[in-house]
């Protein structure tokens, strides 16, 4: 293994971390961020298609256990990530500006709460007291919202 692999494996398990112990406390309405979906974005400018698919099963994975909804995120990144990685891999060579950025992010988490929201509804696993609006629009603002910060922290998008 590539110490880069290994290196950005850490990284991905800090950002599941991050959301265990400070963004699911973070919440405004309902609207939750997710960390991990912002990296895996990230790591998509780095990887080929099958790599960013393990990062994002097995780190999706690991985030599953952690919130005991196993298997829900597992999916939903997975699938995210094989529908945005064609347009995520043609954006890396240019630097985009930060409402592109913010457009890509958002449409990915609302990809990804679609998924979400559907593998959750079919296996029952969660009785929302909000709308599925909010976590489908709100969720998915937030996140972009945060990775957008992250992209003008960051400094550069490669």
């Amino acid at each position: 293994m590539r110490k880069s692999v290994i290196k950005h494996i850490g990284i991905g398990i800090l950002f599941v971390l991050s959301q265990l112990l400070i963004f699911q406390y973070l919440t405004i309405f309902g609207a939750f961020v997710d960390p991990l979906l912002v990296f895996l974005l990230w790591v998509a400018l780095k990887y080929k298609r099958h790599e960013v698919l393990f990062f994002a099963a097995g780190l999706a994975l690991f985030q599953d256990s952690l919130f005991d909804v196993w298997g829900l995120n597992m999916f939903a990144k997975t699938i995210t990530m094989f529908i945005v990685y064609k347009v995520i891999s043609r954006n890396s060579e240019v630097r985009l500006l930060i409402w592109q950025v913010f457009g890509l992010i958002f449409t990915a988490s609302f990809i990804h709460n679609i998924f979400y929201l559907s593998f959750s509804s079919f296996l029952d696993a969660y009785n929302y007291s909000f709308s599925p609006i909010i976590l489908l629009i709100g969720s998915s603002f937030y996140t972009a919202l945060i990775g957008s910060i992250l992209h003008l922290l960051k400094g550069d998008s490669n």
